[in-house]
């Protein structure tokens, strides 16, 4: 069984690879690359915000094991999916992004990729 307990299609709220791509960004051995000023400024939101905030639209975050042999965890490529998305998501000028779960897949046993869909808002200060 994997070490997370997971199984094919395994999901997660945003805040655990949310959390994990922050403690990623923070290790110097990590393979992501660190965020821009744009992703930083993104905070993920637990629903749609008000409406205030404009709608900038679906983004999707992935991230692949290919080349780097078993090395990837599932937590290592829900993190890099979730900054791929806040990457997107800050390019586009939003402030917030609302993400749906991780989807984990496996091959042959093993963590082959990540994939997560967002909705990113721009938000007014205070909204």
């Amino acid at each position: 069984m994997h070490p997370l307990g997971a199984r094919r299609g395994w999901t997660s709220g945003w805040r655990g690879p949310a959390l994990a791509l922050a403690s990623c960004w923070s290790l110097a051995g990590c393979a992501t690359t660190a965020p821009t000023p744009e992703a930083q400024r993104v905070i993920p939101v637990n629903g749609v915000p008000g409406p205030l905030c404009q709608n900038l639209g679906t983004v999707i975050g992935e991230s692949e094991a290919r080349g780097r042999g078993t090395d990837a965890s599932a937590e290592q490529l829900a993190a890099e999916a979730t900054g791929d998305a806040m990457q997107r998501a800050g390019s586009r000028g939003a402030t917030h992004i609302f993400l749906s779960p991780v989807t984990v897949r496996e091959k042959d046993g093993a963590p082959s990729g990540a994939t997560l869909t967002g909705v990113a808002f721009r938000c007014p200060p205070g909204a």
